[in-house]
């Protein structure tokens, strides 16, 4: 595991964030579902938008979906946009906005790792991993379904 990490680490403060790292820690992928309706959501939010009840759990679930959509961020001229300038051998990026299968087709933003980013398709099998990028902080990404055994770290 390590202690620096030279990208942007989540915020707990936000809704119920805590508690979806809490349970990336763990290495369980966690979605907020209300109480009431039972319908998931993500990112969490203090009221559900279905029913506006403000009781919710942390559901587990199994962590596979599919692709809904991607981005390919193949780098940045360093001057250009600061923020977003990591080492070269850290590119491509691939951000993807998974649909969790037995979430009730809750959606999350995440990154795909241990891919060809020119070989993904919309619509493709996708699995959650878990890489421990500090001491604190475990971060869920996701790979294709059969691309490797065993978990990120």
């Amino acid at each position: 595991m390590t202690t620096k990490y030279d990208r942007p680490l989540p915020r707990f403060y936000a809704n119920g964030a805590r508690e979806f790292y809490d349970a990336a820690k763990k290495h369980e992928l966690r979605i907020q579902q209300c109480s009431d309706c039972k319908k998931f959501r993500f990112p969490p939010q203090l009221m559900c938008p279905a029913c506006r009840s403000t009781e919710s759990q942390w559901t587990q679930v199994s962590g596979r979906g599919t692709i809904h959509t991607f981005t390919v961020v193949r780098g940045y001229e360093p001057r250009s946009v600061p923020m977003f300038s990591w080492p070269a051998d850290q590119y491509p990026i691939v951000v993807v906005i998974v649909e969790l299968e037995d979430a009730g087709r809750a959606h999350i933003v995440s990154n795909m790792v241990d891919c060809d980013p020119d070989e993904l398709e919309i619509g493709m099998p996708v699995e959650v991993v878990f890489d421990d990028v500090t001491d604190e902080v475990t971060l869920p990404k996701f790979r294709l379904v059969g691309s490797g055994a065993g978990e990120e770290s």
